[in-house]
């Protein structure tokens, strides 16, 4: 039987949300319940997202969430993806509920719901906030945080108030941190046959990746965000252990730092990852 989850996704700046949301919505083992998108241009984030939705032929809800963090903050550049979307299209799966809303509403069917962040966390600690019994009914996996290594990664120093929120909510999060996923570029082989295939989904994404290609200057992504959804798949793709981790708030030049502490855990982070093992299963349900 498959797994439900919901993906929550700052999809339409790195390309790897795309490849995310292509795996999530391709993988037998998943059963996407719906989609959530986060920060910023949530409107275009939430188009990206039922763009593909409809190239795969699916009726899957997709729901805007938060575009200021827990403080307020509201990023306001528009995801270069956004190139991809045309005048006058329709975009049938956007629901007018807000994201936290869908997700409290899902859980209530689900008794073993997954959530899947692979964008800044504020959705997830809204939920936690306004329905603080829904995370007895919920599991969360989170692309965030570096733990081997010193800085601040992206989706926890957009919101970092959030990620705390969520590590003092109980919920003990799976963090599949970034010293894990940048060992994880996609090879220019796989990226290749995306680019030559006809298949409706993987010409749209390909026209994504191009879009994100010439912002970048990069032309390989790195699978951050898929590596956390196949987690979800095959567990032993990935060692974890339990930590306490807290997020630095105040530095004034560590913002956004995950720090393992001692004390009683309050999530699990991935220790490494079987680089050969993951590309296998995402070359295979992915293209």
């Amino acid at each position: 039987m498959a797994r439900p989850i919901i993906l929550d996704t700052d999809i339409g700046d790195d390309i790897d949300d795309a490849l995310a949301l292509l795996f999530a919505l391709k993988c037998s083992e998943l059963e996407v319940e719906a989609v959530t998108v986060v920060y910023g241009d949530v409107e275009s984030r939430a188009k990206l997202a039922s763009k593909l939705i409809s190239r795969m032929g699916l009726k899957i809800p997709v729901a805007m969430g938060s575009s200021n963090t827990l403080l307020g903050f509201k990023q306001d550049q528009k995801p270069c993806q956004a190139e991809v979307l045309n005048e006058g299209e329709e975009y049938p799966n956007m629901m007018d509920v807000p994201a936290w809303k869908l997700v409290a509403e899902k859980a209530s069917e689900f008794s073993d719901l997954q959530l899947v962040s692979v964008g800044p966390l504020t959705n997830i600690a809204l939920t936690i906030l306004s329905e603080p019994k829904v995370k007895d009914r919920l599991k969360l996996t989170s692309m965030a945080g570096l733990f081997r290594g010193q800085g601040a990664e992206y989706n926890v120093k957009c919101d970092p108030e959030a990620l705390s929120s969520v590590l003092r909510s109980g919920l003990n999060p799976l963090l599949v941190g970034l010293d894990v996923t940048l060992k994880c570029p996609m090879p220019m082989s796989m990226v290749e046959r995306l680019r030559s295939s006809e298949r409706p989904e993987h010409k749209l994404i390909s026209s994504m990746l191009r879009a994100w290609s010439t912002n970048s200057r990069h032309s390989q992504p790195i699978l951050h965000d898929p590596l956390a959804l196949a987690t979800l798949v095959d567990r032993k793709i990935v060692s974890t252990e339990k930590a306490r981790v807290e997020v630095e708030l105040n530095g004034e030049y560590t913002r956004g730092f995950t720090v393992l502490i001692g004390g009683t855990p309050n999530a699990s982070i991935c220790l490494n990852v079987d680089v050969t093992r993951f590309l296998k299963l995402f070359e295979e349900v992915a293209l």
